[in-house]
């Protein structure tokens, strides 16, 4: 099903979708990291954001004299909007001059700050947070970052106009905003049934919780269903004034030998822009 770009902010969905997601990935934190397919989804986003966004980043960790860098920025501070517990900073935190994970959980950021701590994580940063939450937004620096990107969150959300406007508001003019998500079945040319989200969210349930669901985790199911290219082309270029905008397919995700397909949009805030 496609996004409804012209919906408005309905705050009591979302304070209910909030809420539900919130519980449902508390109570999933503790052994996120001990799932091999979580793992395997973090190296597949790294790898993807790599291929068609690593030439804007260090290609060595920035102590190296050695960068192969397109572009000369004397840094790149990254936003990771749906951080989870920190599985992709793990990896790129090594590409980045900074980045700081997001998460409306606060089970999955309190296991990312250990991993900061523990693990001395220098460049890394955790926040739990609402971003559409107008009392939390001097938790981010307006234009503060060269790049922001979401994996495998967009899915969740109510509104996604709103949510893509909130975050440009932290991306600085040419900086790169980038979308990983579950494509929709017409977006791609596979020939095989396509599974919609939601059952891949009763999967990993089943998966974590065994056959007796919590309650929040019932509630926990996938806002759309995935997205197309003609979708997010629109998204990027009408709903959020973004240029250069590439959106293209991405590795399939696998679950119980099903695959999913997904896909990657990213686009240039213009200078002066929105």
């Amino acid at each position: 099903k496609e996004v409804n770009m012209e919906t408005k902010v309905d705050d009591s969905a979302h304070a209910s979708l909030l809420k539900a997601n919130q519980d449902h990935f508390d109570e999933q934190a503790t052994k996120w990291d001990d799932d091999p397919e979580y793992i395997k989804v973090s190296r597949e986003s790294y790898s993807t954001i790599m291929h068609h966004l690593g030439r804007f980043l260090f290609s060595s960790p920035p102590s190296s004299s050695s960068s192969s860098r397109e572009v000369d920025h004397p840094t790149t501070n990254v936003l990771n909007f749906g951080c989870g517990t920190g599985l992709l900073e793990a990896q790129l935190r090594f590409n980045v001059t900074s980045i700081t994970g997001v998460d409306i959980s606060n089970g999955m950021i309190d296991r990312m700050r250990h991993k900061i701590q523990e693990e001395s994580w220098s460049n890394v940063t955790a926040l739990q947070m609402d971003i559409l939450d107008n009392a939390q937004t001097t938790l981010l620096p307006m234009e503060g970052f060269d790049m922001i990107i979401s994996c495998y969150t967009f899915h969740h959300l109510q509104d996604v106009t709103a949510i893509g406007r909130a975050l440009l508001k932290y991306l600085k003019p040419d900086g790169y905003f980038c979308i990983i998500d579950f494509a929709a079945a017409a977006a791609t040319e596979h020939h095989h049934e396509h599974h919609d989200h939601q059952e891949v969210h009763e999967h990993q349930k089943r998966h974590h919780a065994g056959d007796k669901l919590s309650e929040a985790a019932k509630a926990s199911i996938g806002t759309h269903d995935g997205f197309s290219k003609s979708f997010l082309i629109d998204y990027y270029q009408t709903v959020l004034g973004l240029e250069n905008v590439i959106v293209e397919d991405a590795t399939p995700l696998y679950y119980d030998g099903m695959e999913y397909p997904t896909i990657v949009a990213y686009g240039r805030r213009r200078s002066g822009g929105k």
